[in-house]
């Protein structure tokens, strides 16, 4: 019954990322991920509460299973938290109505040489520590697990532009620089977390 739920959520999910895809340069875009970000949200509590009953009823069969989703929790929590005040501290409404300069969310995170900013080295701490600990976590090696871990959490992976120019994982991540893109690629990694949330409760809860 939890597998399919969590298909289903993913389903859901996916509906609503193709439409803010479609929608991305309009000013409506953004609120389809938010409403993702709130369905997987909610899912989530809902699924950490059903499986922290599951570990008072059958303590020896999920107590390391929920060592680990327990840390799952807190560093994707983390993240999302870092993510949601960097959103609040620029303000969607101005980023809507343009009402920023044009490099402002830019220069939050890169330096004008290119290189990331203290906030922005905050950021990849953050992911990275998702990333490590998603390896340690993938104790039955699933292949589900481990693409989407390292493809959207990997830091030190090379990437390339158009052009087959060599870029970083940052500047994959914020491929388009202005305000209104910058805001957008932060609320997509932010669904990101909650997917990945989402997927390891699916595979855990199936074994």
């Amino acid at each position: 019954m939890f597998n399919k739920k969590v298909v289903f959520i993913v389903l859901v999910l996916s509906s609503l990322l193709i439409q803010a895809q479609y929608k991305y340069t309009t000013n409506t875009a953004h609120h389809s991920l938010e409403k993702a970000i709130r369905i997987s949200s909610d899912v989530i509590e809902g699924r950490t509460a059903f499986f922290e009953r599951q570990t008072l009823e059958k303590p020896l069969m999920f107590q390391k299973t929920s060592v680990l989703i327990g840390e799952l929790n807190r560093l994707s929590n983390n993240l999302s938290k870092f993510i949601v005040k960097t959103q609040k501290e620029v303000n969607t409404e101005r980023v809507l109505h343009d009402l920023l300069d044009g490099d402002f969310y830019k220069n939050i995170f890169f330096e004008s040489t290119g290189k990331l900013t203290k906030i922005g080295g905050k950021l990849k701490i953050k992911i990275d520590s998702l990333y490590n600990h998603a390896k340690r976590i993938n104790i039955h090696q699933l292949s589900q697990i481990e693409n989407f871990h390292e493809d959207h959490f990997r830091t030190d992976l090379d990437f390339y532009d158009e052009d087959e120019n060599k870029i970083t994982y940052f500047d994959h991540l914020f491929y388009d620089k202005s305000n209104y893109g910058m805001m957008m690629a932060m609320n997509y990694l932010l669904l990101d977390v909650k997917t990945f949330q989402l997927l390891y409760f699916g595979t855990v809860m199936s074994l």
